[in-house]
């Protein structure tokens, strides 16, 4: 007998990856309610913040509210919740056919200029061997680097999610190791990364990171951006080495959305704080765990922009939009640009709610959402990198949890769901 086949169209695949993750992220609430005493707005902005690698909390004393299980549970949202958990059911449910297709597209992140390879399942299935590795890597080496073996579980769970959580107030500083701030640094790049390139690179060599432009463009941001804060750091440091021990770090986990910190950025100089501000729009690359705009949007972008300027005075001029091999038709730039525009609007309603509905300076109200569209998870004001959100109102933390999702399953997808025609047969 032949197996049943489940097939999805697009219309049923949408709707399964927006449903499972509005699912996931209310029933992930329920052990905050029961063991963490929180409100139901607090357990649910917790959640959503995990698996959508926010890393935003609403905890002010972390160490003292949870426990060792709860700790575990916080971080394994995280690294569920950075490859997808969409994709590991695609990975494991062969049955659904050539609708995992459909539901790889909807849920995995970055811009899409081509249909997803036939043997989409498949292909799940060696992203998530590939991130199962690096993750039991990063414990091996946080072990070594004398963390105990549960800090080194589950800062290793955090950070290939890019989600940021810690089991301490002042994050990855209280560790008090370079040796361990290194290795998650490490790891927060290689997490920015496109993942889909780890197969191919595993056969010819990390040279095949090199070859693609968003990824230099990725690693040339960390370098440059770390060394001009290191020389704006300079003065209020013992060294270079721990000006530049600072600047990498922080640059590393804003870029990569991870939000880790080893220092309270917000007393930085206005210049550095400023460059970190950027890095909240750049994100890391498509195809990683790092939320943000996408670095390769940035870079078809600012193509198109100068491809623009260049038909103005030569309006006959051919001029495609190119990255790599890859050409970017009307259709992808039209994508990007609503991606683009989606994202701004996002981020602009969610300050204005912020600030309609508590009584925060406009930096905390701004910071707290783009934070969360970001998926970056600590900002300035009041959500600095020290702080958290409990503050806020239950409206405000709804609302902010709204903003997160809507940046994890690219806005596209959900607001899909609204419209008229979507519904129609």
């Amino acid at each position: 007998m032949g197996r049943d086949r489940v097939d999805l169209d697009k219309r049923g695949a949408l709707l399964v990856v927006v449903l499972s993750w509005v699912a996931t992220c209310l029933l992930g609430a329920v052990p905050f309610l029961v063991g963490a005493g929180m409100t139901p707005s607090e357990a649910i902005f917790e959640s959503t913040s995990g698996f959508t690698t926010t890393g935003a909390t609403v905890l002010p004393e972390i160490r003292e509210r949870l426990d060792p299980a709860l700790h575990f549970w916080r971080m394994l949202t995280h690294w569920l919740g950075g490859m997808g958990i969409v994709v590991l059911f695609v990975a494991v449910f062969p049955a659904l056919g050539v609708g995992g297709r459909h539901l790889y597209r909807g849920e995995a992140p970055g811009p899409r200029t081509r249909d997803s390879a036939p043997r989409i399942r498949q292909a799940a299935g060696v992203l998530w061997r590939v991130y199962v590795a690096l993750t039991a890597a990063e414990i091996a080496l946080l072990w070594l680097c004398g963390l105990p073996p549960f800090e080194a579980v589950v800062h290793a769970l955090s950070t290939l999610g890019t989600g940021g959580f810690s089991t301490f107030n002042g994050s990855v500083g209280e560790l008090d190791s370079v040796a361990a701030e290194l290795v998650i640094l490490l790891f927060m790049v290689l997490a920015g990364v496109n993942f889909a390139l780890w197969p191919e690179a595993l056969k010819r060599g990390p040279k095949v990171f090199l070859q693609h432009t968003e990824t230099r463009v990725y690693l040339g941001v960390i370098v440059t951006v770390s060394l001009l804060i290191a020389l704006v750091l300079l003065p209020d440091k013992a060294s270079v080495g721990e000006a530049l021990r600072h600047s990498s770090f922080q640059v590393a986990a804003i870029v990569s959305t991870t939000g880790f910190g080893t220092d309270d950025f917000e007393h930085w100089p206005t210049f550095a704080k400023l460059l970190l501000l950027v890095l909240y729009f750049t994100g890391g690359c498509a195809g990683s765990t790092a939320g943000g705009m996408k670095l390769i949007r940035i870079i078809v972008v600012v193509k198109a922009a100068w491809a623009s300027v260049r038909r103005s005075f030569r309006p006959h001029l051919i001029l495609p939009v190119r990255v790599d091999r890859q050409v970017f038709n009307d259709q992808a730039l039209g994508e990007i640009a609503a991606f683009v525009t989606l994202w701004a609007l996002t981020a602009g309603v969610g300050a204005i709610g912020v600030a309609l509905m508590d009584s925060v300076d406009g930096t905390t109200a701004i910071m707290a959402s783009l934070s969360c569209v970001a998926n970056v998870g600590p900002g300035l004001g009041l959500v600095g990198q020290t702080d958290h959100f409990g503050f806020l109102s239950p409206g405000s933390k709804y609302l902010l949890s709204t903003c997160m999702l809507l940046r994890r399953l690219e806005f596209l997808t959900l607001f899909a769901l609204l419209t008229p025609s979507f519904w129609r047969h």
